[in-house]
């Protein structure tokens, strides 16, 4: 009988689980100083449950390469946008986010992986009056500034947790698609399930054995990253420093206005 109570209490947690877990399915587009969603336009997911949430884009699994391929070439505003090499990776840029520890981790690559880890910056998000409607379901919109620049959000009540895409959380609902005022991160919905019966995992980010070697770092040691990454390319930083439109300082140390998120 206890082995049996046992088995039982197990379903039902099983249950439990998959019935508070939901997927969002986004487009995903980073456009940094173009002025607009002009990037490679990625499909990414968002996989939530009630204590955690996983973001992955850029995933090979994730992409028809030779759909990528198509937009390698794009006219934007007059001008020729030009994407070449490769833009996926085989396990994506994720970021996890535990609502426990409020904290996010994250991994990107450049010549070599990032994995970096962060406690999440609080969004001071204005609430506002405007809906409009993504997959049946009513979002509310929302506004606030992150890392410098001013997000829109539209979140939906009817999903009562506080996850979004990329970094984007604390909203009293989950957000359904999101964009800058530019739109260069541009973040778009295109369906969701919730609940759903996928089993798909909500985290943590597992790095692959060859990837071992690198460390979790801190955001002030990514920004440290970052500007290493302007000394050893400072021409091309500062061109795209002014295509983002603010005033630049050059000293020995690098571009003072360089935005953590730049590179994102």
């Amino acid at each position: 009988m206890r082995f049996l109570i046992i088995l039982y209490f197990l379903a039902s947690i099983s249950v439990c689980n998959a019935q508070s877990r939901g997927i969002v399915y986004y487009g995903h587009i980073e456009s940094p100083g173009k002025g607009g969603p002009a990037g490679l336009d990625f499909n990414a997911y968002l996989v939530f449950d009630k204590e955690a949430s996983y973001y992955v884009t850029a995933k090979d699994s994730l992409e028809n390469q030779s759909e990528l391929e198509k937009q390698q070439t794009k006219e934007v505003n007059g001008k020729t946008q030009v994407y070449l090499g490769k833009h996926t990776l085989p396990q994506g840029k994720q970021v996890y986010y535990n609502r426990q520890k409020d904290s996010l981790w994250w991994n990107k690559k450049y010549k070599e992986p990032v994995y970096g880890r962060e406690k999440r910056e609080k969004i001071n998000w204005k609430l506002e009056a405007e809906t409009k409607t993504f997959g049946g379901l009513i979002c509310h919109k929302a506004t606030g500034v992150f890392r410098g620049k001013t997000y829109t959000a539209w979140y939906t009540k009817k999903i009562p947790l506080p996850y979004g895409p990329w970094k984007l959380q604390g909203l009293p609902g989950l957000i359904l698609e999101a964009y800058d005022e530019k739109k260069e991160m541009y973040l778009y919905f295109k369906s969701v399930e919730y609940p759903t019966q996928q089993n798909l995992s909500v985290g943590p980010i597992v790095k692959p054995k060859e990837d071992n070697k690198y460390n979790w770092i801190s955001i002030d040691e990514y920004k440290e990253l970052l500007e290493k990454i302007v000394e050893k390319n400072k021409t091309k930083a500062i061109l795209i420093a002014k295509q983002m439109g603010g005033d630049v300082t050059v000293n020995s140390g690098g571009i003072e206005t360089l935005s953590v998120e730049l590179f994102e």
